[in-house]
């Protein structure tokens, strides 16, 4: 489906408009083959190019083709669903000389937030449209990581009381944000090459915006390896408890079976068939059980002083 929308200085809003002309937007999503044939007519580019957009795990980078520039970019997913596998998505701009083109495989927010807000920018100016979607995207990562990260740390109030569920949850937060890593450090690598200059003449208020974007992606590439760091340690703490409840409940039932085995030993041996102290005595039956008392209190004194139990 492609979206068409125009604005340039004169205009007061953004346009959607039916006709494709120069210095247009045109914005594509839930791409078709006909959709893909008719944005490579338009930017001369070949349809196998194109392609790589459909490839969900399509990495970020730069490419050149004659003069036209292709962004390859990854994005966040619009919630962290724990049914998910893949957690980002990928998003691809092409700025022709006429077009700035961009190519999402779902309707995203990012690009709703951009169309629905009103746009200072006017479509023609490529490079600061691409400069503030682009902003967004930065936005949205330092958004989601931190939403990971005080889920991480909810998780560390819990340590007393770990249950299957919360490590279920601290292995899936450990995948969204190797995920994130992954989209992080080449989007990143994106922004760092745009400010070098050697795609677009950049404006020094656009250079700056640019060195923001690096930094607070960097601020959130750290943020993802402290919370990384953070859930190792958590899993590590969680082993650690386990391994010692599963040492306390083995340790009280060897305990509690050496126990148990003392009256038992007793009364074997006042069950065999021979001739037994108090064998013809009225009282021998409860003779037994205060010896199998005192021996048993014995064995748990014992326990108690040593803290087998």
């Amino acid at each position: 489906m492609l979206n068409i929308y125009f604005k340039n200085s004169k205009t007061n809003r953004l346009e959607n408009i039916e006709k494709i002309k120069d210095g247009v937007w045109i914005n594509a999503s839930h791409l078709e083959h006909d959709d893909l044939e008719k944005l490579a007519n338009m930017s001369d580019l070949d349809l196998l190019d194109l392609q790589d957009v459909l490839d969900l795990h399509e990495l970020p980078r730069i490419e050149r083709q004659e003069k036209t520039l292709l962004f390859f970019v990854r994005i966040p997913r619009e919630q962290i669903d724990e049914k998910e596998i893949i957690h980002t998505t990928p998003l691809t701009f092409i700025i022709t000389e006429k077009y700035f083109i961009s190519l999402a495989l779902f309707e995203d927010k990012v690009i709703k937030d951009v169309l629905k807000n009103s746009l200072a920018i006017a479509t023609d100016e490529k490079a600061k449209l691409l400069i503030h979607i682009f902003l967004k995207i930065s936005q949205r990562f330092t958004a989601r990581v931190r939403e990971v990260n005080n889920l991480v740390a909810s998780q560390k109030k819990k340590i007393e009381n770990i249950t299957d569920t919360d490590i279920n949850e601290l292995i899936r937060y450990e995948d969204l944000l190797n995920q994130y890593m992954s989209a992080l450090i080449p989007v990143r690598n994106v922004f760092e090459a745009m400010l070098a200059g050697n795609y677009f003449k950049l404006e020094e208020e656009d250079s700056d915006l640019l060195n923001d974007m690096v930094i607070s992606i960097r601020q959130s590439t750290e943020v993802c390896q402290v919370n990384l760091k953070s859930i190792k340690s958590l899993r590590d703490s969680y082993q650690i408890l386990f391994t010692n409840k599963l040492n306390r409940t083995i340790q009280f039932l060897t305990a509690f079976t050496i126990i148990m085995t003392i009256p038992t030993i007793v009364a074997s041996l006042f069950g065999m068939n021979v001739t037994l102290p108090f064998a013809t005595d009225h009282f021998a039956f409860i003779y037994v059980l205060l010896i199998s008392f005192v021996a048993v209190g014995a064995f748990l004194f014992l326990f108690y002083k040593k803290k087998w139990l």
